[in-house]
Formats: C-alpha cells, sequence, structure tokens
C-alpha cells in the first residue's frame, strides 16, 4: 500500500517540473539561468520519492538554486514537511534510537537514529530562530499582537531555571557544580503563562484548561527577558487588571520582571527557596522574604 501510494506521489510531482523560465531571481538581487533539469531523492511518510526539477544557477553568486524545492518545503532539505513533523514528534518523545524504531514500526519509515538526530536538531534550531525572530518584533512594537479575547481579570507567570543532563560536547568550557568542577548539565530558563478562575475543594487555585504558554532557552537572562516579554505581550499582560510573576529568590528572575513588566505583583514561592532558609519551617518565611528584599536591591 505505501509503495502504491509513493508511486502515485511522485507521479503528482513529476506534473510540474518546476521550470520557471530561462531566469529566475537568485535571491541575492541577481538572475540565476537554467541549466538542465536534476533529480533528487526526498524521502516522505510514504517512502523515497525521487523529484525532478528545473536547475538554475546563478554566475554572480556561483550557486545553483531550484524554485521547486522552496515550493514544497525540500529546499536543503532530503525530507519532506509531513515526515520532519513525524520525526520530530517521535525524536521528542525519547532517545533518538528509540524514535527511528517508532517511525519503522508504526509508518513503516526507515531512518537511522543519526539521521533522526540530525533532522530534529535542524528543526529545532529553526524554530527556535523563528521565535526569537518573532519575539523581537513583538518587543520593538513591529508586530503587535491583538488582546486575547475574552481578556481575563488576571494574568500568571512562573519563571524559573533548572539544570538539564547533555552530552559532554555541550558543556565544555563551562564550570559544574560538582567536586570535580566538571559541569554535566546546562541551565534552561523556563516561563510559563497562565491563568487560573476556580478554586478546588481544599480552597487553592486552579490552572485553566489549556491556558499555558511557554517561553524557554538555554541562552543568557537577557534574551530569554525578550522571549518572556514578547510572550506576556502576547496574553495580554498590558491589558489585563492584574498580572503576577511567580518566582523563587534568584535576581535574574525578579530583575526581568520589573524591568520588563513595570507594574506587576511579584510573588515568592517559598517552598522553592531553600537556598535562602532551609527547609519551609516556622521562621523560614522571614528568612526568605528578607532574602527576596535583598533580591530587590538596586532593580
Amino acid at each position: 500500500m505505501l509503495q502504491a501510494g509513493c508511486g502515485m506521489l511522485e507521479k503528482l510531482l513529476a506534473a510540474d517540473p518546476g521550470y520557471r523560465g530561462p531566469r529566475v531571481p537568485c535571491g541575492q538581487g541577481h538572475e540565476a539561468g537554467f541549466v538542465s533539469y536534476r533529480d533528487k531523492v526526498i524521502d516522505t511518510v510514504l517512502g523515497p520519492v525521487t523529484l525532478t526539477r528545473a536547475w538554475y544557477h546563478c554566475a554572480a553568486c556561483g550557486h545553483g538554486l531550484a524554485p521547486r524545492d522552496a515550493g514544497l518545503g525540500v529546499a536543503g532539505q532530503a525530507m519532506s514537511p509531513g515526515l520532519r513533523a513525524m520525526n520530530d514528534q517521535a525524536a521528542a518523545a525519547g532517545p533518538f534510537a528509540k524514535a527511528a524504531r517508532l517511525l519503522e514500526n508504526l509508518a513503516g519509515v526507515r531512518l537511522t537514529a543519526k539521521r533522526v538526530e540530525r533532522a530534529a536538531e535542524a528543526s529545532g534550531t529553526a524554530a527556535a530562530a523563528a521565535v526569537r525572530d518573532r519575539a523581537r518584533a513583538i518587543t520593538d512594537r513591529k508586530l503587535i499582537p491583538l488582546p486575547p479575547s475574552p481578556l481575563p481579570d488576571k494574568l500568571y507567570a512562573a519563571i524559573d531555571g533548572t539544570g538539564v543532563p547533555v552530552t559532554a560536547k555541550e558543556t565544555a568550557g563551562r564550570d559544574g557544580k560538582g567536586e570535580d568542577g566538571r559541569a554535566r548539565t546546562r541551565e534552561v530558563k523556563l516561563g510559563v503563562f497562565f491563568t487560573q478562575n476556580e478554586v478546588d475543594e481544599h480552597g487553592y487555585p486552579v490552572r485553566d484548561r489549556d491556558s499555558s504558554s511557554y517561553a524557554a532557552t538555554f541562552e543568557p537572562a537577557h534574551v530569554f527577558a525578550g522571549l518572556v516579554e514578547a510572550e506576556g505581550i502576547r496574553r495580554g499582560a498590558g491589558h489585563v487588571r492584574q498580572l503576577t510573576i511567580l518566582g523563587d529568590g534568584a535576581a535574574w528572575i525578579w530583575n526581568i520582571a520589573t524591568a520588563r513588566f513595570p507594574s506587576v505583583i511579584l510573588s515568592l514561592m517559598i517552598k522553592q527557596c531553600c537556598d535562602l532558609g532551609g527547609c519551609v519551617e516556622d521562621g523560614v518565611v522571614d528568612a526568605a522574604a528578607a532574602g527576596f528584599r535583598s533580591c530587590l536591591t538596586g532593580v
């Protein structure tokens, strides 16, 4: 069945070989001339497909291009967009070798673990760049998101950082907290925006279903701050009656909160403040609060 579908897809794609005339823009301000038709093998969810498309070459830039590739979303890629999306989902679920087996067992697609890894990392890099570009456009006021509708009365955000185990090459040159001084993790900074309008039977707030949106990065705090601000703007932080940011006593969290959201209400998560006063026992709340005030000094 997959072979039949693959053959039909190949014939469908062959209906447009991608010839766009004798010359096309190269993307760098020049024109590229038609050279010939060239084949390219693309892995799809149905199997490998051979795509024959017009190839152009720009003498000024010294590089070639196939307009058909861009139209199909496979420029510089050997996987179809559908297979890349499937691969990303499988790779996010566990180790890459397991993801490769999952793709073969469920979809009949055979990829090596290394190829699963490379494709997933490429997709992640592209997605992160797109998020940064969008965040920069929002914070620079070049892109103005409409306030959410209906607009919530209150908006909450929780910010924290945690260590993520990574391979040795990812920690090269970084100091660690262990006795040997070697780093075995990298800190990922996380932020989640959400709303809560109900309480449970014990009177504790319950997060609204599907209200959470996230910002995350391995980049330094000043980069993360832009992502958080952009997500806050997108979620209507400038329009709600009250914005509350939750965090532990880390100074970088409160620097972001007060610098990016001047009217924010800061809420200290006492249970996260063991470094400020040990376990949460009687009297420790005062110690944590004192540490919290010291974090805000100079903000």
